[in-house]
């Protein structure tokens, strides 16, 4: 019997390490702009009403050429700074965004429709 709890507590002290070990890369490394969600997921509760008012005062005279109003407004409300949202877009990027989310809903959303949170964390890398 203590020969299998040496083994169970063994393998459990193993996954615990290799998870750890695996955030750690996340975090670190950054593939697929992943390490910006759980970054800012952790952060979350360090961002205050002031700098959240901030970002929306600054926004609210900024008028971004591809975004619509709503869009706009989804965006500051999710605390990103739209001076940061590319102004043009590249060849390289439309391609990316399409590779993400499918020609048919690029033209939705270049059409106005509001792209869900899951899109925005999709097509977060092709803005690079």
């Amino acid at each position: 019997m203590k020969t299998f709890l040496k083994i169970l507590a063994i393998v459990v002290i193993t996954i615990i390490v290799i998870a750890l070990g695996l955030l750690a890369y996340v975090v670190v490394k950054n593939p697929f702009g992943v390490g910006d969600v759980i970054k800012s997921s952790l952060n979350s509760e360090k961002v205050t009403e002031e700098v959240k008012q901030a970002n929306i005062e600054k926004n609210e005279v900024y008028d971004h050429p591809y975004l619509n109003e709503e869009q706009e407004q989804k965006l500051i409300d999710s605390g990103v700074d739209l001076d940061k949202i590319p102004t043009e877009i590249t060849a390289e990027q439309e391609q990316c965004g399409i590779d993400k989310l499918g020609q048919d809903r690029i033209n939705e959303i270049a059409g106005g429709s509001q792209p869900t949170s899951l899109e925005i964390i999709k097509l977060l890398p092709c803005a690079n």
